[in-house]
């Protein structure tokens, strides 16, 4: 079988470009994207709870996915509680009534005002309390009748397909594509890669002040020394020490720390039902076609209307933490730190299901070859020493089926990782220089805008690379 190499990444060996032109090539690069709905579980009890859904529901998506975003973005996780018959039939066990002792201490010391310093809510049954909503809602085919552009009538189209299935302008020949054959390879081919890449994420904010922490810590112990159990020496100490203890205490508990646990659902696009839904669903509205007449079937619009096949299944959860700095020179209110760490908040658990579940990891393309740059950094989690293979996309020409080729790998360099998570303008910047082991000044670290890598001499701007573990 013959295969094609992508037309754009051919062209760009055939010569140096300037910075400008390769900026705008690198963003031209087009590739097939997994497509992402976000949504946040509420919690009304939690303060600033308006700041955290306001700011998750105006937060941009990730630009490595498709946005495939519905209109509603969040739910309240206890209207969809589990009854004693649904955690049976799902193997969930009920929640244990016996509390240690440790647990009740730590709970008594939690100020109310942290929305869950210590985070005492019951998370175990959360995947299928997150699923219960999705099913109820019909989510899944909100996601597929948003695939196919479905109308208020009920009819579908292919131009959504059609639209993200183009890698380059060849990609798929919409000669082919808007035929009147929907079974021709090229869209089949399309369709099972983008919509069986279609996930939803649900994540959980548990936010928590860093001098509650602090404090809770300080009466944890205190009512630990209180029962003999613990001993510690009192060491007596000027006021020049208290002064600078209570300095150091100042400066590290101020801020917020946030937890977003996100949960991965992924939607069941299986063969079975794409074929079922092309036999008995798929209708587009009345239309001549190539010369033929295509009539609505109001029996297919109703049996989509009804049909439960479309579903989730659960890939996994990510578990991240984010904070606030508070070096700032101009004061900020508490709703716009909460708003930043909301933001940090929910790209670091995104970050984290990349890194542990292969099946949602995106690819991004390399911004140059020489040296070996992508514009991915820490707000993605990356770190040095991260491996990623390079990938380059072939297409068959018969069939437009994407394949990516793996031709080598790189490494992330120390040192040369891009700090792209938000940053507020006036945030105060460290100028002390660093010293050798001699106490000379180091060179000053440079203000990077893209990651760098390290692996070889033969990638160029436009290849894909993937991370690996």
């Amino acid at each position: 079988m013959k295969l094609t190499k992508t037309p754009f990444l051919s062209l760009l060996l055939l010569g140096s470009i300037t910075l400008g032109a390769q900026e705008e090539a690198t963003k031209s690069v087009k590739y097939r994207r997994s497509s992402l709905h976000l949504m946040m579980i509420e919690d009304a009890v939690m303060p600033n709870a308006n700041v955290i859904k306001n700011t998750f529901i105006k937060s941009k998506l990730p630009d490595k996915y498709n946005d495939h975003s519905l209109p509603t973005r969040s739910f309240i996780a206890d209207k969809y509680k589990l009854t004693a018959e649904e955690k049976a039939a799902t193997g969930a066990k009920a929640d244990s009534k016996g509390k240690s002792m440790m647990k009740g201490m730590a709970k008594g010391v939690a100020s109310s005002a942290t929305g869950g310093l210590i985070d005492t809510t019951n998370t175990k049954d959360l995947p299928l309390v997150i699923e219960k909503y999705l099913n109820t809602n019909n989510v899944a085919k909100d996601m597929v009748a948003k695939w196919y552009n479905r109308d208020s009538k009920g009819a579908f189209d292919s131009k959504l397909i059609i639209e993200r299935g183009e890698y380059d302008a060849s990609a798929i020949d919409k000669n082919v594509a808007n035929a009147s054959s929907r079974g021709s390879s090229a869209l089949s081919d399309a369709a099972d890669e983008l919509i069986g890449n279609t996930f939803v994420v649900v994540t959980r904010f548990n936010y928590i002040s860093k001098k509650e922490v602090y404090e809770a810590a300080q009466a944890a112990l205190n009512a630990a020394k209180s029962t003999g159990l613990v001993k510690a020496p009192t060491i007596p100490l000027t006021p020049e020490m208290q002064a600078i203890k209570d300095a150091a205490i100042k400066k590290a508990t101020e801020g917020y720390i946030v937890q977003s646990t996100s949960y991965l659902f992924q939607l069941n696009w299986t063969p079975e039902v794409e074929a079922t839904f092309n036999q008995f669903m798929y209708t587009e509205k009345d239309q001549i076609k190539d010369n033929q007449e295509i009539k609505f079937d109001p029996k297919k619009k109703f049996a989509f209307d009804t049909t439960k096949i479309f579903t989730f299944k659960y890939i996994g959860d990510g578990k991240a933490l984010a904070q606030v700095p508070m070096s700032l020179k101009k004061k900020r209110s508490e709703e716009e730190l909460i708003a930043i760490a909301t933001r940090n908040a929910s790209e670091a658990s995104i970050a984290k299901l990349q890194r542990d579940y292969e099946v949602f990891k995106t690819k991004t393309p390399l911004y140059s070859g020489n040296p070996i740059t992508a514009k991915i950094g820490m707000k993605e989690g990356i770190e040095a020493g991260d491996k990623f293979e390079v990938l380059e996309q072939n297409q068959d020409p018969k069939t437009g089926k994407l394949i990516y080729k793996k031709v080598g790998k790189i490494k992330v360099m120390e040192g040369m990782v891009w700090d792209n998570t938000e940053k507020l303008d006036d945030e105060v910047v460290e100028n002390t220089p660093a010293l050798d082991k001699d106490g000379k000044p180091l060179p000053p670290k440079p203000i990077l805008d893209r990651t760098t890598f390290k692996g070889g001499s033969k990638f160029y701007s436009g290849l894909l690379i993937r991370q690996v573990k």
